[in-house]
């Protein structure tokens, strides 16, 4: 008996099968196996030699169309294994076909392919290779794959498949479409599915395949370890996740502590010089975060369930919102291998500053790591001073101006000069929950 793993559905925009693990009871290796039992097809396919005991005790355990196999250009199959026919036989000369295409000459007729296991196989070997067998047929009916293991019958199915295929075909792309359309790539939630496809990158060596699910395996990693795959995979690789894992617990705990106060010791006065205004303006700006995650969230720092740092949904949704901020506010015509770094008021530059930053805590800068500056909107004639202090290297300098006017209201002022310096000019931006409040 084997175990059905879930996977894609019949060919030809049916439903896909369910996502469950489920024990198949009517199959066990020779018997007919219903999912490739099509009353339409003209090939009968038999697990056991034609001169067997079993060919007089066992029928066939699928029926598929022919054209199927010519179709996906498993001629190499057929030349080994195509016992006879009452129909036309395959003539050497069309045994060069286009993948994707079949012939009509295949529609008509009975053949019959008998494929044992090899000779040297024994007990439960016998059953494997009638399991890689069956595999093998289940992607050329698109059906689900049977086995104890979905990565091992990953395995052996991209086995048979350059066993049984001509040479101009590609056989990675195909079985990677095979695991797309049936769900085995989907690693969201499926311990079993990143387990397989991390164990079948491993094997072939596919680097970006085995990055991608080893990332998927590290967020997973509690769930991985009771998984029944999880001991396929190899002791290296077990070894590499469990540390990866381990980092990302002390990142995200890091992470976690740095959020809860907002920086307030990594931005404090031992790590970051700043006038007592601009001291003053972070601060206001902290008290602004915590206001809002507050009432965002119920209460900040959010209550920790199940791990002493955020949960992963908070992380998600903060990480997504100081995205948008950033986004509102970054300076996009500057980028960090500018020759001038702008200077900020009080003789701190901003630009090093964010960089002092970055390389303390060991993060990487963004390509526009500067938040759009106040600008002057004086009308006073332009004079050496000023002209030199709207130079590029000044140019992000904080410059509140005086009012044009007297009677002109400073602060109503400062805001519009403050609130010009963003990206208000990209309407998406501005439904964004901490953006809208930010404004």
């Amino acid at each position: 008996m084997r175990v059905r793993i879930s996977g894609p559905g019949p060919k030809g925009g049916l439903d896909r099968l369910e996502d469950t693990v489920k024990e198949v009871t009517n199959w066990d290796g020779l018997s007919m196996d219903p999912e490739m039992w099509y009353p339409d097809g003209n090939c009968l396919v038999h697990l056991y030699a034609r001169d067997s005991t079993a060919s007089s005790m066992r029928g066939p355990a699928f029926l598929i169309p022919l054209e199927f196999l010519v179709g996906l250009d498993c001629i190499p199959l057929l030349d080994r294994f195509l016992a006879g026919s009452t129909g036309p036989y395959l003539p050497s000369s069309n045994r060069e076909f286009v993948k994707g295409r079949s012939s009509l000459e295949y529609t008509s007729g009975r053949y019959d392919l008998y494929i044992p296991p090899p000779p040297t196989a024994e007990g439960e070997q016998k059953l494997l290779c009638r399991t890689g067998t069956r595999n093998f047929f289940a992607w050329i009916c698109g059906k689900p794959l049977v086995g104890e293991s979905l990565g091992q019958a990953l395995v052996g199915l991209l086995n048979s498949m350059s066993e049984y295929r001509g040479l101009n075909v590609d056989n990675v792309e195909d079985i990677l479409d095979y695991m797309e359309e049936g769900g085995y790539a989907d690693f969201g939630g499926s311990p079993v599915h990143t387990l397989a496809t991390l164990h079948f990158a491993e094997h072939f060596q596919f680097e970006n395949l085995y990055i991608d699910a080893f990332a998927h395996a590290v967020g997973m990693h509690d769930d991985i370890i009771q998984s029944p795959e999880y001991k396929c995979i190899s002791t290296t690789t077990r070894s590499l996740l469990t540390h990866a894992h381990t980092e990302l617990l002390t990142r995200l705990t890091r992470t976690s502590t740095s959020l809860t106060t907002f920086l307030t010791d990594e931005l404090s006065p031992t790590h970051l010089g700043l006038t007592p205004a601009s001291r003053t303006h972070l601060d206001r700006f902290r008290d602004f975060l915590t206001t809002y995650w507050t009432t965002t969230l119920g209460s900040y720092p959010p209550p920790s369930h199940s791990s002493p740092g955020f949960s992963n949904q908070v992380l998600l949704r903060m990480r997504t919102e100081f995205k948008d901020l950033y986004a509102y506010l970054v300076d996009e015509s500057f980028i960090a291998t500018d020759n001038s770094p702008a200077a900020a008021q009080g003789g701190v530059c901003v630009l090093q500053s964010v960089q002092a930053f970055d390389t303390r805590l060991g993060y990487e800068s963004f390509l526009h790591p500067l938040p759009l500056l106040p600008t002057s909107t004086s009308s006073r004639p332009v004079n050496a001073r000023t002209h030199s202090l709207r130079s590029p290297t000044l140019a992000r300098t904080f410059s509140w101006s005086r009012p044009s006017s007297p009677k002109a209201d400073s602060r109503l002022l400062a805001l519009s000069t403050v609130a010009k310096a963003s990206n208000h000019h990209k309407p998406s931006l501005l439904e964004a929950p901490l953006v809208k409040a930010y404004r």
